[in-house]
């Protein structure tokens, strides 16, 4: 099954996709394309690129999203009363539950055989984490996919989001090591180019080393609400209020991360969205 990785221009690439999903929706055969991204940014330009094609083509195209009650993807999939007209972006394979993980990869692994019964025409988004977890778990459906497409761009620094942000956090921390304010920005750069995974990464480091500078589960717990990710952002939350609660600064921020906690409505897994 061909391979297309970064090396080709991202409108070769974007357009690679679009033919795949094109010529499955004018011969009705499924089309099932692996992408594998590194930003969250790209993949949302990406999809709200491909979004307007497929709109051009009179083609609906659906969201889902796994989680721990919904993570059979096929079944879900092959269930759904317009599966055979649409074009399905499917994420969050991680989120699944399960030992290791793992759930959504094997039944994915295991159901993937409703894929082509349905005539599903998917792009299933993978972090690079989970494209490992899917040649792991999956190894038949992996065999199975049609295309595999790297989307390991990050975003211009035209656009301002290259630029590690002014943190409000940083008055909170009291050490000066070179490695923890190294681990700090760099944190807080990959978080800016929406490569989540590096920056939790990064802040999980300094949190090893430095165990007592307690705000930095206001930041990781902030990334993972940005995710809309509320389980995980809360306990990192509950971690947080262990830290210095006295301080008025540490309050206040504890205040603000909790205030977007609050902003965020739980839209759980399964179908998400319809446009067209």
């Amino acid at each position: 099954m061909p391979e297309v990785n970064g090396k080709d221009t991202f409108e070769d690439r974007l357009n690679i996709v679009l033919d795949e999903l094109s010529l499955g929706i004018r011969w009705e055969r499924p089309s099932l394309i692996v992408a594998v991204y590194y930003s969250e940014h790209i993949k949302n330009m990406v999809q709200a690129r491909l979004n307007k094609s497929l709109g051009k083509l009179k083609q609906t195209v659906l969201y889902y999203s796994v989680d721990k009650l919904h993570y059979d993807i096929p079944l879900e999939l092959l269930n759904h009363p317009n599966h055979n007209k649409a074009v399905i972006f499917v994420s969050g394979l991680r989120w699944g539950g399960g030992r290791g993980y793992s759930n959504a990869f094997r039944a994915l692994n295991m159901h993937r055989e409703y894929l082509v019964e349905g005539n599903i025409k998917a792009i299933f988004w993978l972090t690079k984490k989970e494209a490992k977890q899917l040649a792991r778990f999956s190894p038949d459906f992996w065999a199975f996919r049609h295309k595999v497409v790297e989307f390991f761009d990050l975003p211009s620094k035209n656009n301002g989001l290259h630029e590690s942000s002014k943190s409000s956090f940083h008055h909170l921390y009291t050490k000066n090591a070179n490695d923890f304010r190294s681990w700090i920005r760099t944190g807080e750069t990959f978080y800016a180019l929406g490569c989540m995974d590096d920056a939790i990464l990064n802040f999980r480091k300094a949190l090893h080393k430095y165990p007592d500078e307690t705000a930095i589960y206001l930041q990781i717990a902030e990334i993972y609400f940005s995710m809309g990710q509320l389980p995980a952002g809360d306990r990192n939350l509950i971690k947080a209020k262990k830290g210095k609660t006295d301080k008025i600064d540490y309050l206040r921020e504890l205040d603000r991360v909790k205030e977007i906690a609050g902003s965020i409505q739980l839209a759980g897994g399964g179908f998400l969205e319809e446009s067209s």
